[in-house]
């Protein structure tokens, strides 16, 4: 039976690179489309304030009177609820990968 590790046929090489075919990638000028990540993280937190808000306003509302119906504030407490997790989870992530990049050796 044969060596499966037997690499006797293999001999070392030089791989020949020629300089004048390789090329840099040219610079970028053209600019970035979409928001910045800033920008992303700023919406994203006046959506949840939104939210928030609506479902403050959703509850004075069913405490007042003014609508009959529980499950409508329910779903306004649900959505701002939902969304302030993930908020929250999304912020531990960032955190984490902050606190990653720190202990990084350069």
């Amino acid at each position: 039976m044969a060596d499966p590790l037997n690499i006797s046929g293999i001999t070392p090489g030089r791989i020949e690179i020629d300089p004048s075919k390789m090329r840099t990638p040219a610079p970028s000028s053209a600019p970035v489309e979409g928001k910045s990540f800033k920008d992303v993280l700023a919406d994203s937190i006046g959506e949840v304030q939104r939210l928030q808000s609506e479902a403050d306003t959703t509850i004075k509302k069913l405490v007042s009177g003014e609508i009959k119906d529980v499950t409508e504030a329910m779903v306004a407490v649900e959505k701002a609820d939902v969304s302030f997790q993930t908020m929250m989870a999304v912020r531990n992530k960032i955190v984490a990968a902050y606190e990653e990049i720190m202990r990084m050796q350069v």
